[in-house]
């Protein structure tokens, strides 16, 4: 048990979003000098775990979801920390509040947390803003629809925003399956994906294109809006928070939100199974949902995901989780290079 396990019980004494600010706080004093956490935190980039999807070279599989860093504010700090990427966002083109507080919930019990945030973000033009600095880790920009917008609404100002931001970040995730803001889910139907896909096709950037999809599709539906559009994207995240609740014991089971955490690894890893076995690294695909130590990173990649991201396991074991990962992951390919030579 480290450091952090034990401070748990005083550190989930205060609110979460409250906690969440105050970390936030303390890793964006170290996003230009990153090296600092890295040698505190004994973060190590291993040449085995570099990974390489779409023209883009991570220095480890293992990176940090969207939402954690919601203003790219302390992606460096994350890398720092031994992520190999950092997903920031997700940001929408005006600042938005998001939804009245309180407004995040943790569930020890089930190692699961539920949010109602409602993309709260500081805009677009300030989030291009912060990422015009050195980039010491890979940058994924996640993008979603601002609040109050029909269905049309959403897909042109989401090509707008891929237009102005493509080049600050390393690749583009679509959020298109927010619970937390009404009529985002609707960016799933096949026909509006359609659109909305081929028209930032159209605008021929460079960066690839990724899109997340919700964790409560069935491998059925995924499979069929796959069917009609994978060749109109570079890959998927596989998933999205869940408004599904069976099988939960903690107090907090019953709040509305996004449920994150444990209970959505086995639907994320049968999503990856299904799509993996159907485009193969094709379509590569980025794993989220439930990652709390080495064993369950191993089960993501080894069911297919070519990157895999952590968000509420990283807040209940801490900064240390990722660098717990890496060392793991490294050590257990070491060992299986040696029994193959």
């Amino acid at each position: 048990m480290d450091w952090y396990h034990l401070a748990r019980p005083a550190i989930f004494a205060i609110d979460p979003e409250v906690d969440h600010h105050i970390v936030a706080n303390g890793l964006k004093l170290f996003n230009k000098t990153p090296q600092v956490l890295q040698k505190l935190f004994y973060a190590k980039k291993r040449q085995n775990l570099q990974t390489t999807i779409k023209g883009i070279t991570f220095d480890s599989p293992i990176g940090i979801a969207a939402g954690f860093d919601k203003n790219a504010e302390f992606y460096n700090s994350l890398g720092g920390l031994g992520a190999g990427f950092v997903e920031v966002g997700s940001i929408t083109k005006s600042p938005q509040a998001g939804n009245p507080k309180k407004r995040v919930f943790r569930l020890p019990e089930d190692q699961a947390i539920i949010n109602r945030m409602g993309l709260n973000n500081i805009g677009l033009k300030k989030a291009i803003s912060n990422l015009q600095g050195q980039h010491h880790t890979k940058v994924g920009l996640s993008l979603a629809p601002s609040h109050g917008l029909d269905t049309q609404q959403m897909i042109d100002e989401l090509v707008e925003d891929v237009k102005l931001s493509h080049d600050s970040a390393d690749y583009i995730a679509l959020n298109l399956s927010c619970p937390n803001q009404a009529g985002v889910v609707s960016l799933q139907k096949t026909e509006v994906l359609l659109e909305l896909l081929t028209k930032i096709k159209d605008l021929m950037i460079d960066e690839p294109v990724f899109c997340k999809f919700s964790s409560d599709l069935t491998v059925d539906q995924v499979l069929d809006i796959l069917a009609e559009t994978e060749s109109l994207m570079d890959g998927v995240i596989l998933s999205n928070t869940s408004l599904r609740r069976k099988g939960l014991t903690s107090a907090n089971k019953d709040e509305k939100g996004g449920l994150s955490g444990k209970p959505l690894f086995a639907s994320s890893l049968k999503l990856t199974k299904a799509v993996f076995a159907k485009y193969g690294t094709d379509l590569p695909i980025i794993f989220s949902g439930g990652i709390f130590d080495y064993h369950d990173a191993e089960q993501a990649l080894d069911a297919g995901a070519s990157l895999v991201q952590v968000y509420t396991g990283f807040i209940y074991n801490g900064p240390s989780q990722i660098e717990n990962i890496n060392r793991h992951l490294s050590e257990t390919r070491v060992i299986s290079d040696f029994k193959n030579e």
